[in-house]
């Protein structure tokens, strides 16, 4: 699926946001509401966000840990079948890759306790 900023998979066009979502709904893993301000955030703000819905983890990952990846502008992905699938900035399209390939990120892993 071509990356699009804003995209919400609707025109077959996603961004790296909304394609989170869409994994975390397949895997049946509740998302807080989303909030456009996302999308004018600092990386700081995301990570404080986050940390309102779930845990930061630095142990194994599972299926539907939320990646946030370092760079110059933040960019999401969620852990998928020993990897990650994120839009790659490369070929601007949903890709797949193995967690080692893909350099530093921070990851956070839904808690039933906290708020959605």
């Amino acid at each position: 699926m071509p990356y699009r900023y804003g995209a919400n998979g609707s025109d077959g066009t996603i961004d790296c946001i909304h394609l989170v979502y869409a994994v975390l709904t397949d895997l049946q893993i509740p998302v807080p509401k989303f909030q456009s301000s996302w999308y004018e955030m600092s990386r700081y703000g995301y990570l404080r966000d986050f940390l309102h819905w779930g845990d930061r983890v630095t142990g194994a990952p599972y299926d539907g840990d939320v990646l946030l990846f370092s760079g110059q502008q933040p960019m999401f992905g969620a852990v998928w079948q020993k990897g990650a699938i994120y839009i790659n900035q490369a070929s601007d399209a949903v890709s797949w890759s193995p967690l080692p390939n893909l350099g530093s990120h921070w990851r956070c892993r839904y808690s039933p306790t906290k708020e959605t």
